[in-house]
C-alpha cells in the first residue's frame, strides 16, 4: 500500500486541474467563506437542468476558508480522498470475499492511471467511487443484519449532492428490500428515512419554494415542457457508446507514457483523449465474464445488478456521454479484476499484476505539469509584478471555442495568488455569483492570458510573460 501513497501523492498541487467546473464550484463556496448564509442547491448535472444539493459547496467553502482561498488545499484533499477510496475498496472485498481479492482490487484501483487521474479531481464526482464501494457493502451487509438499511438511506440521500449516475443503485437497493421486507424493524424504516430526509433537506426546501420544479423535472423533459439537450434514440448512438465503453475498459489498464490529465480526462479545456487498448479492453471484458460465471458468495446478486445497470445505463443515455459517467462501474471493475487475477495460477496472477503495477507507475512519473496549478500560479505571479495595483480586465484566448469555458480557472486563481480583476470574460457565465466584484469603471489594464498559443495584437502589448506552455 505503501506503492499506491506514493503514486496518489505524487506531485500533488503540480498535476491538479482547474477549468471551468474547479472555478465555478469554488466561487460558489468562497462566497460562503465572504458571506455564510444558507443555500439549498449547489451545481447544475450537465444537460437535464437538475440542480444537485449543496454538500460539497458547504464542504469546499470549509477547505478554503481553511487555506484562505488558495485552491492548493482541494487538490491535496482529492489525493487523500482517493487513498480512503483505495483503503475502502481492499478492507470491504476483504470482508465480503477474501484478503486476498481485496490486496489484488486495491492495487488495481490505487495504481490505475485513469482512475487517478479521475481521483485528482476535487469536484462533485469526486465522492462518486468512495459512495460506490460503501453504498454495495451496506446493501450485501444488510442481508445479515438489517441496520445496514440506515448506512443504504444515507449514501443514497448524499447521492443527490454527489451526481445522478450514483442513482443506478436504487435498482439493487431496492431488489435487497425486495428480499428483506419483512425483517426490516419499524426502528430502522424510521431512522433510516429520518437519515435520508436530513440528508435531502436542502432539496426539499428548494422544492417546496420554487413549485417542486426540481422533483418534476423528469415528468416536465418527458412532456416536452422543459428543455433537455438529449438526443433521440437510435442505434448509432448506442454503438457509439458501446465503442467509448470499451475503451474506457482498455483505458483502465494503461494509457500511455507522457501524458497530461487535461488531455485525458473529457470535461472541458483540452480534451485530447487516448484510444483504449482493444486488446486490454476485451482483458476487462474477460474478467467481468468470469466474474459473472463464478462469483457466488453471500449478496452476489447486489454485485452484479449493479455491474450491469451502469454501463447499459451508459449506452442507452441519449446524449454525449464523458468517461467520468462510469467512475461507479470502473471502482467495481476494479474489483472484478482484483477477483479474476487472483483466480489465475500464482504465477500468472502475480506477474501481470507487477506489469501493470510497473506500467502505471511510469504513467504518474511521466505525467506532464504543463497545464497544472503551479505551472498557473508562476505565470500569475510574474503577471502580478507588472499590473501592480492597477485595476484590470481579465480574458483568456485559445483555439477553442467559447473561452468563457474552454479557458475558465484564471479568474479564481488570479484572485487567489494576485488580485481580483476588475472585469473577466467570465463574467457573463458566473457574474451572478459575484455581482460585488465586478467593477462598472473601465480598468486600467487588458490583462490576457492565452493557452498553448501566443496571440497577435494590433497593438504592441506592453509586456510578455510567458511559463511552460502559457502566455500573458
Amino acid at each position: 500500500m505503501t506503492g499506491v501513497g506514493f503514486v496518489r501523492l505524487w506531485r500533488v498541487p503540480a498535476l491538479f486541474n482547474f477549468t471551468f467546473t474547479e472555478e465555478i464550484q469554488a466561487i460558489m463556496a468562497w462566497e460562503q467563506v465572504k458571506n455564510f448564509h444558507p443555500i439549498w442547491i449547489g451545481a447544475s448535472a450537465a444537460n437535464i437542468n437538475y440542480y444537485l444539493g449543496p454538500g460539497l459547496v458547504y464542504f469546499e467553502a470549509l477547505l478554503l476558508f481553511l487555506s484562505k482561498g488558495y485552491p492548493v488545499i482541494l487538490a491535496w484533499t482529492s489525493a487523500v480522498i482517493g487513498i480512503i477510496t483505495t483503503l475502502s475498496v481492499y478492507y470491504v472485498t476483504k470482508d465480503i470475499i477474501s484478503e486476498k481479492v481485496g490486496l489484488y482490487s486495491a492495487i488495481f484501483y490505487g495504481f490505475s492511471t485513469l482512475i487517478n487521474f479521475s481521483d485528482r479531481r476535487f469536484w462533485n464526482p469526486t465522492f462518486i467511487p468512495l459512495i460506490t464501494v460503501w453504498l454495495i457493502y451496506s446493501l450485501i451487509k444488510a442481508r445479515e443484519k438489517t441496520v445496514w438499511y440506515i448506512l443504504t438511506a444515507g449514501l443514497i440521500g448524499l447521492s443527490f449532492h454527489v451526481h445522478l449516475t450514483l442513482l443506478l443503485f436504487v435498482f439493487p437497493a431496492l431488489y435487497s428490500l425486495a428480499l428483506n421486507f419483512k425483517r426490516v424493524k419499524k426502528t430502522v424504516w424510521l431512522i433510516g428515512a429520518s437519515v435520508y430526509l436530513l440528508i435531502t433537506s436542502p432539496l426539499i426546501v428548494f422544492d417546496f419554494v420554487h413549485n417542486f420544479d426540481n422533483f418534476l423535472m423528469p415528468v416536465r423533459i418527458l412532456l416536452g415542457k422543459q428543455k433537455a439537450e438529449l438526443y433521440a434514440f437510435s442505434i448509432t448512438n448506442m454503438f457509439s457508446h458501446l465503442q467509448s465503453l470499451i475503451s474506457t475498459l482498455g483505458r483502465l489498464w494503461f494509457i500511455k507514457l507522457f501524458t497530461d490529465p487535461q488531455n485525458e480526462i473529457v470535461l472541458e479545456s483540452h480534451m485530447n483523449l487516448t484510444r483504449g487498448n482493444i486488446w486490454l479492453g476485451l482483458l476487462s471484458l474477460i474478467a467481468l465474464l468470469w466474474f459473472f460465471m463464478k462469483y457466488r458468495k453471500k449478496g452476489y446478486e447486489i454485485f452484479l445488478i449493479g455491474l450491469a445497470i451502469i454501463p447499459l445505463a451508459f449506452i442507452i443515455y441519449p446524449s454525449y456521454n464523458p468517461e467520468y459517467y462510469l467512475m461507479s462501474f470502473l471502482t467495481l471493475m476494479a474489483i472484478v479484476i482484483g477477483y479474476f487475477l487472483s483466480s489465475l495460477p500464482k504465477g500468472i496472477g502475480i506477474t501481470i499484476l507487477i506489469i501493470f503495477v510497473i506500467g502505471n507507475l511510469a504513467s504518474t512519473i511521466t505525467m506532464s505539469d504543463r497545464y497544472g496549478l503551479i505551472t498557473r500560479k508562476k505565470l500569475i505571479e510574474k503577471t502580478m509584478i507588472a499590473i501592480g495595483s492597477q485595476s484590470f480586465k481579465l480574458e483568456t484566448e485559445g483555439i477553442l471555442p467559447h473561452k468563457e469555458f474552454s479557458y475558465a480557472g484564471w479568474r479564481y486563481l488570479f484572485k487567489a495568488y494576485g488580485t481580483t480583476p476588475a472585469q473577466s470574460n467570465v463574467d457573463p457565465v458566473m457574474g451572478w455569483l459575484y455581482p460585488d466584484e465586478i467593477s462598472r469603471r473601465r480598468p486600467t489594464l487588458r490583462i490576457v492570458v492565452a493557452d498553448t498559443i501566443r496571440p497577435e495584437f494590433k497593438q504592441k502589448p506592453l509586456y510578455n510573460f510567458n511559463e511552460g506552455i502559457y502566455h500573458s
